[in-house]
């Protein structure tokens, strides 16, 4: 099945070898503290609206005000409320009109075709969420810019290799969504998944928003079948998505792992893995299922463990992302975009 095959569609639009699954999904970083998405209700575990990025009051008239980022929705004595929040601030009046305040504007939907109102990053700037404090600090502490340039590519010869790039010459491009989206034919506007926030498990069914659209079991088949069908393809122009660094927390300074992603005509991405405590390099195989905007990938040699986001995420520099263990154990964590400096440090 190619690329964004039917079976792999079904949703609206709107086991493991240990090395591997612990390289993308930094398995050893969930024992100590990783948060897992298993269900919207369970203490300890992400709620429906995504902990400290705000939430959602509707007031006695019927109108609401939803706040993203640090802050809170305080309700008056007679029923009026007041929001405020770094993430941006979201007013739907009793007869429908809606006032949004986000950091520069807002225009991005979810996965069940609802308004996202913030994202992760510290603003919303030409429809993309650019950097916030852990994107700073991540950057701040990487020092190992030799990553997927030339020269490094020598030393590992099983790493997945381009052979070139469709645009710009390096892996450490940036590609914005009106350049990713189109390339591969994902038309509209970009579709945010957030784990935890919009995307959500209640006792074995997935939501979008408030809405179910899927088992559990049926959400993993729908990734895995995603991820498979990126296996092959005849297209070689490879679009580059950036270097990201695996983070489990968002209080994080360091990553030991760094994922490089490229993204074709046909859908289909490539990429690899880089540990950088065992030096040891895992080449990366998915694809984006076209109609929902779903990105999901796989480890070469790992059947079992699926990575998923969307293609959208993938263009902003702070990026959710769901490491389905099975069908039935999950976690989130996220991408911290890496900017390479104009005269990079040679690897050391």
């Amino acid at each position: 099945m190619g690329a964004g095959g039917a079976q792999a569609s079904q949703l609206p639009a709107g086991g493991q070898r240990p090395s591997q699954a612990a390289g993308l999904a930094g398995l050893g970083a969930a024992a100590a503290g990783g948060a897992a998405i298993a269900s919207r209700a369970t203490a300890g575990q992400l709620p429906a609206t995504g902990g400290s990025r705000g939430g959602t009051i509707t007031g006695p008239g019927g109108g609401s005000i939803s706040v993203g980022g640090a802050g809170g929705i305080r309700t008056g004595p007679g029923g009026g409320a007041v929001g405020a929040g770094i993430g941006g601030v979201k007013i739907t009046g009793p007869g429908g009109n809606t006032y949004t305040k986000v950091a520069g504007g807002v225009g991005v939907r979810g996965p069940g075709g609802n308004t996202v109102t913030a994202g992760r990053g510290a603003a919303f700037v030409n429809g993309q969420f650019v950097g916030g404090a852990a994107w700073s600090r991540v950057n701040g502490n990487f020092t190992r810019w030799g990553y997927f340039t030339p020269g490094w590519y020598g030393g590992y010869p099983g790493a997945w290799w381009p052979g070139k790039w469709a645009l710009a010459t390096t892996a450490w491009a940036t590609a914005l969504w009106g350049t990713a989206g189109s390339y591969c034919g994902c038309s509209g506007e970009g579709c945010y998944y957030d784990y935890g926030g919009n995307v959500t498990y209640e006792d074995g069914t997935v939501y979008y928003g408030d809405q179910p659209v899927a088992s559990a079991e049926q959400y993993y088949d729908q990734a895995a079948q995603i991820a498979d069908s990126g296996q092959t393809t005849q297209n070689e122009d490879w679009l580059p998505l950036g270097v990201f660094a695996v983070i489990a927390e968002p209080t994080q300074t360091q990553a030991e792992k760094v994922v490089q992603l490229a993204l074709n005509k046909e859908g289909v991405i490539r990429g690899n893995l880089q540990d950088s405590l065992t030096d040891k390099v895992m080449p990366v195989v998915g694809a984006v299922d076209k109609k929902t905007q779903r990105v999901a990938l796989k480890l070469e040699g790992n059947d079992s463990l699926v990575v998923e986001t969307g293609l959208y995420n993938l263009t902003n520099d702070e990026v959710p992302v769901l490491v389905h263990f099975s069908a039935d154990r999950v976690e989130d964590r996220t991408l911290i975009r890496l900017k390479q400096p104009e005269q990079p440090v040679q690897q050391p």
